[in-house]
This record gives structure tokens, sequence and C-alpha cells, in this order.
């Protein structure tokens, strides 16, 4: 099995599935954390037509037990291919290059979605990842935003998009990103004078076929409710401890409001 970041051999895909952990600790008012076991796939947006033919338990804009529906990233449009990312990634400041982008986020089980954040991470030449495209969601307020993060760089960048209620704007992302290949690692905090909260994502890759897809589905039957349930779960906590509510600013507007 090739990692991630290299071209298949005749009857693999660039596509897979990653399980693991997500993790946040909160270290500024009262201190919190928590971890979850979860599975993400990972789709090479070139691979999308032939991916239908995977397994009867995933399927592209038809009904499945996992469903890639395309209309739900993005433009909102009924396809969405690797064109469409470069050019959000222009509009955003990066390079117009056209390399392979490999999706990875949640999507449709058994008909419901929610995706706190979904990931494209941008290839030049297939080979060398440049940049990745954070998609990322709040609840109730069903807003998205975009952040476009330099691989080379590893910046630090304003948060400018509210998604927990009991988190401010006044603070900076700081991110630490590697090529997904056999592991998939991925780690962001955010900082005002101190570090105040981190999230971190670990996982093992597993090849996308239908044995793999069933006992993923198998194991987390419900994974969209299951993070819905979560973030609610955990925000109650806060409340709890008397973290102070933070209610959503007015007048900054979100990329979509859907």
């Amino acid at each position: 099995m090739t990692d991630i970041g290299q071209q298949p051999q005749a009857g693999e895909f660039n596509s897979c599935i990653y399980t693991g952990v997500v993790r946040h600790r909160r270290f500024a008012v009262a201190k919190h954390e928590f971890s979850y076991k979860m599975f993400l796939l990972a789709l090479d947006l070139d691979e999308l037509p032939a991916l239908q033919q995977a397994s009867r338990w995933f399927k592209v804009n038809r009904f499945a037990p996992l469903s890639f529906r395309c209309s739900d990233y993005l433009t909102g449009k009924a396809s969405l291919t690797r064109q469409d990312i470069w050019e959000k990634v222009s509009q955003l400041g990066g390079a117009p290059l056209d390399g392979k982008v490999i999706f990875i986020g949640q999507m449709r089980c058994f008909g419901i979605y929610f995706s706190p954040i979904n990931m494209y991470y941008c290839y030049k030449n297939d080979d060398e990842l440049v940049y990745l495209l954070a998609e990322v969601s709040n609840t109730p307020w069903n807003q998205r935003h975009y952040y476009l993060i330099d691989i080379e760089n590893q910046p630090v960048s304003d948060k400018d998009f509210h998604v927990s209620p009991f988190m401010d704007l006044a603070m900076k992302y700081h991110w630490r990103i590697k090529a997904p290949g056999k592991q998939l690692s991925l780690h962001i905090e955010n900082h005002n004078d101190t570090k105040v909260f981190d999230a971190s994502l670990n996982m093992q890759r597993t090849a996308l076929n239908n044995d793999n897809l069933r006992r993923s589905i198998l194991s987390i039957p419900a994974m969209t409710v299951k993070t819905v349930c979560g973030i609610y779960w955990q925000a109650l906590k806060l409340y709890l401890k008397k973290v102070p509510y933070i209610a959503p600013p007015e007048e900054k507007e979100a990329d979509n409001v859907r």
C-alpha cells in the first residue's frame, strides 16, 4: 500500500480510511479535556467516479450507509472537483496550481450530515503537499469559513470565525500539519498571550475497501450523530463549570450560511 502522497499501484486507491482519536484540551478559565474515537474517509477527488464501485457501504451523491454528497461541501454544487478546490485556494491568495487534492472529513452517515472541519490537502505535481484548505463549520449557526495554510510556512493565523460559544475571537491559530501517509496527524493550538486550547487528530490508515468500510461503520454506526451529540455534551460540561457564554459577533459575516 502506498502513502497517500504517492500514486497508487494497479488495483489500489489513493483514497483510504483513517481510524483513531480526536482530542480537545482547554487550559484557560476552566481546565477541560476529552477525546473520542472516530474514523474519517480520505478521498482523492479524481477518484470519485471509480469509488462508486468500491463498496455497497459507500456511494457518491447516492444514499448509502456512508455517502459523499458533493453539495454538502465548498461550492454547494452537484459535483466537486480538484479544480473547484484550486479555485478557492486562488481566491484566498494561494498559487493557482492544479495538483492532486485529497479530501479528509466527515460525510453523510445514513443520510445525516454535519462536519466541524473538512480538510483539503492540496499537492503540487501530485507528490508535494503545498496547502491545507480548512473548511470550518459551526453549530447551531450553520455557517462555514475557510482558512488557507501554507505548508512550508506553517503559519499563525487570526481566529476570525466564531465556532465555540465559550471562546472569543481574540486569539490566533497555530497550525502543525504533516502530509497524510500511514498516519494522519494534525495539531491546532489557540493562543492569546498564552496557549488556551489545543486540538489534535492522530489516526492510522487502512485501505478503502468493502470489508474495512463495513467494519468502520459497524464500529461507530452513527458517526454524524455522535459528533453533534458530543459537541452539545461537552458544551453542557463547560456551562456547568461556569465558563462564560460568548455570543457570536453579529456584524461579521461567515463565508457561507446554509
